[in-house]
């Protein structure tokens, strides 16, 4: 990954997996299969619990880094005009500390962003990331909007990019997941994909950065597992790249 785009998409929170993906929108199917039993209890957020994950970084098959990152329930705070949980991590993706703020009710869970930030993903929160109850089998749209201004003039001509942003998510089904923390039966899977499309304005070429999410989560637990494969587009003097970042977790929620 290229710290030019590090610098310019901050992956959403791992513990929720929003730009990456996570669910919203309306059923694809109106065969929809029984809800999912206590589906909430998949995303605990009590202020106080503390989940420690080691994670891996790779490019082009190589491994180029390892990290420990602690995600954290830390309080409330009013944002958007609405109170929100504080989630932190002590090196988001190897990247170092964020925060992240969302808000929950029966229905659904809500992004507002976080810090550090960039102007582009200001343009896209807060939006619907979890909407109850949940289906397996079903796909959703996290987002779709077009014409968003990316902040960044790719091709050098003099004009910022706009990019065309699209994410979704599929509700996978259960599987017996095994990480440093223990076995976890019936681990909540989703696969989730999100696509930016530029088109450079000095020449009307399309690019498209791709980001593929599959992440399980266990009952009470939370997130236990992610894999993460970003694939970024040659623009210029940035060449074709893609990296896959990978997180487990170490040790079972602390309080």
């Amino acid at each position: 990954m290229t710290q030019y785009f590090k610098d310019v998409l901050k992956r959403s929170p791992l513990f929720f997996y929003v730009l990456s993906g996570l669910l919203v929108g309306t059923a694809a199917s109106l065969n929809a299969a029984p809800p999912v039993k206590d589906a909430g209890r998949y995303f605990p957020d009590e202020v106080g619990m503390r989940w420690t994950y080691e994670g891996t970084i790779e490019e082009k098959i190589q491994q180029i880094a390892t990290f420990t990152n602690i995600t954290t329930v830390k309080g409330f705070k009013q944002k958007d005009g609405v109170n929100v949980i504080v989630f932190t991590e002590s090196n988001e993706g190897n990247q170092g500390p964020s925060q992240s703020y969302f808000s929950r009710n029966a229905d659904s869970i809500v992004y507002h962003g976080g810090e550090p930030t960039t102007a582009f993903e200001e343009k896209l929160v807060p939006y619907l990331v979890m909407k109850f109850p949940l289906h397996v089998g079903e796909s959703f749209v996290q987002v779709e909007k077009k014409a968003v201004p990316f902040g960044r003039d790719l091709d050098q001509d003099g004009i910022e990019e706009l990019a065309e942003v699209k994410a979704e998510v599929t509700v996978a089904g259960f599987e017996t997941v095994s990480v440093p923390a223990g076995v976890f039966k019936d681990a909540f899977k989703l696969n989730g994909f999100m696509s930016i499309k530029f088109t450079l304005s000095s020449n009307n070429t399309v690019v498209e950065l791709t980001d593929k999410t599959t992440t399980w989560f266990a009952l009470d637990v939370g997130m236990v597992k992610s894999i993460e494969t970003v694939a970024f587009p040659e623009i210029g003097p940035i060449p074709k790249t893609s990296s896959v970042i990978k997180e487990v977790l170490k040790i079972m929620p602390e309080k």
